[in-house]
């Protein structure tokens, strides 16, 4: 079962509950819409200069984004695996 993350957890200091998978979620998708308008403004601001600029960010552009997603992905997939140990870590005796 998921667990919801309210404001009341923000401010938890006692750290019962982790707003951190809740916010990596959330990220990852900021991160995927800012990414994807760059691609759009490299890729248009290409085409306004010239037929091969824009061409060069189409292809290179779309490399980068990639990439980029890449990245992140792995990122946040690292952060994940870390409370997943802890989450898995609680349970021993």
């Amino acid at each position: 079962m998921e667990e919801k993350a309210t404001l009341a957890d923000i401010f938890d200091f006692t750290f019962t509950k982790f707003v951190t998978p809740i916010v990596v979620k959330v990220a990852f998708i900021i991160v995927l819409v800012f990414a994807a308008l760059g691609w759009l403004t490299m890729t248009i601001g290409g085409f306004a200069s010239s037929f091969g600029a824009g061409l060069g960010g189409l292809v290179f552009g779309g490399l980068f984004f990639l990439m980029l997603i890449l990245v992140y992905r792995i990122g946040f997939e690292l952060v994940m695996v870390i409370f997943a140990i802890k989450k898995n870590t609680d349970r021993l005796p």
